[in-house]
């Protein structure tokens, strides 16, 4: 009770500062608007932090502030919620309900558990696999994390029975912390597993006129990224300390319930049909030109037409409904920050903020300032659209090779999103388990950014010293 009667008292200082911030004028070649809807978000932002209210009331609070302060207009704000990566989360949340409902969740998280559920850690390395076998296909994050590892990470929770006690580190908080992490590391490694990868490319070509391979992409990406990938599960493990590791008794229990279960019903066989036809769409979108939130969309709506999901499933599940009232206003305000000016602001005040130290810190500053940016962002696209060019041209001209600037921070793209629970869509899925508190998610997060800054940005940068990059 007195941390929370402390939390609000600096939230309530903080709005005052806010307060005080509204009624100067806006920095140069920012908008009026633009920097208003800036310190409201600002305000979600601290709320968020201090955890002074529900998500979903930050974010209809916030809305409404944006309204009653005219900022924007109101059929602004409302366009928000036709944000297709908010129902790509959504419609894959909803999928993940077949896993549940036909018994075929726990049919492969019986087997997972009883063929590798030596520890925690094995369980974790098994999840990074699965992942691993699908990146090179699907060029998504979301796509595999929300629609593909998810169903799976939550049918092994569920086979573990541990209690959602966010205040508890478990088996099951440890595999989804896990999960998630390595979905983003692992979104690095192909040049095909992240959206933004091709994207990076695609500016470097532009702006150094250097070309990657699909080939190169992976030489360049494979000895930090794997060793991220083998790091990062122990990690986790030593800085959660999840209780109750000896899985032997789980083991014991899966291998029984394995056994006793019937044979794969009519649905399960369905379920499996219809989950495989949705990986080879989003593997194929390339080719077909079917978008990622249109494919999730197909899937749910032939469950629904097979009878696997009723729309009672689809009303009743509670938490894909609150991460929608929350995801889709943030996501769409920052974009119009970008569009107003705020986000080119930012740009610059952290730009020229390095002007006139060490080169070597210089360089340092710039990649943490880089990949710490994404506290203010829910788009990794926009991250790169925003920030990839002028940060990567101050490196080079702080004598940085063009490869080695693209390359770092590219990868860091992948990995910014992990240090809160808004920095992209898998996010908001895995935390919406209940399995987990803010505080330890954003602290795991932070943790876990600054080991993959220094195997990214010090083993990274010396294998393509190796490889003659520089």
């Amino acid at each position: 009770m007195r941390a929370k009667k402390i939390s609000i008292s600096i939230f309530t200082i903080l709005c005052l500062g806010l307060l005080a911030l509204w009624f100067m004028p806006a920095p140069a070649h920012v908008q009026m608007v633009g920097w208003n809807s800036f310190l409201i978000v600002l305000f979600f932002l601290a709320g968020c932090v201090l955890n002074v209210a529900p998500l979903s009331v930050l974010s209809l609070t916030m809305m409404t502030l944006l309204g009653l302060t005219k900022t924007m207009a109101m059929p602004v704000i409302l366009s928000f919620f036709g944000a297709p990566p908010v129902w790509l989360v959504l419609f894959a949340f909803f999928m993940a309900i077949g896993f549940r409902k036909t018994n075929l969740g726990n049919r492969m998280a019986y087997f997972l558990i009883s063929h590798f559920g030596h520890n925690p850690i094995s369980l974790a390395y098994v999840m990074a696999l699965c992942d691993l076998i699908l990146a090179p296909v699907i060029p998504n994050t979301n796509a595999r994390g929300a629609g593909i590892l998810f169903p799976i990470n939550q049918s092994l929770t569920g086979a573990l029975h541990d209690v959602k006690d966010s205040n508890t580190a478990t088996v099951s908080s440890y595999l989804t912390l896990v999960t998630f992490h390595l979905n983003l590391i692992i979104g690095g490694l192909f040049f095909t597993s992240m959206a933004t990868n091709p994207l990076v490319a695609s500016l470097a070509a532009s702006t150094f006129h250097i070309k990657i391979s699909w080939l190169q992409w992976f030489i360049y990406a494979s000895v930090p990224t794997i060793l991220a990938v083998i790091v990062t599960p122990l990690l986790i493990f030593k800085l959660h300390h999840p209780k109750h590791t000896d899985l032997t008794s789980v083991r014991q229990t899966a291998i029984k319930s394995l056994s006793n279960m019937k044979q794969i019903s009519a649905n399960e066989v369905k379920m499996v049909i219809v989950f495989l036809a949705v990986v080879v769409l989003w593997a194929t979108s390339a080719l077909t030109g079917l978008d990622n939130t249109l494919i999730a969309m197909f899937g749910l709506t032939v469950l629904l037409i097979l009878r696997i999901l009723t729309i009672d499933d689809v009303l009743h599940e509670k938490q894909g409904w609150n991460i929608f009232l929350w995801l889709a206003p943030l996501i769409g305000v920052t974009e119009y920050l970008n569009k107003t000016g705020v986000v080119n602001w930012i740009k610059l005040t952290l730009t020229n903020s390095v002007h006139g130290i060490n080169v070597g810190l210089a360089i340092v500053l710039l990649v943490l300032l880089y990949f710490y940016v994404h506290y203010l962002l829910t788009s990794v696209l926009i991250h790169v659209q925003t920030f990839f060019i002028p940060f990567a041209l101050i490196l080079v001209s702080l004598g940085v090779r063009p490869i080695v600037a693209t390359m770092l921070l590219g990868l860091l793209t992948c990995l910014s999103p992990g240090t809160t629970h808004y920095g992209t869509g898998t996010a908001s899925i895995y935390f919406s388990t209940g399995f987990l508190s803010q505080k330890e998610w954003w602290r795991i997060g932070f943790l876990v950014s600054l080991s993959n800054i220094l195997i990214y940005g010090v083993i990274g940068v010396l294998w393509w010293k190796v490889l003659g990059l520089w």
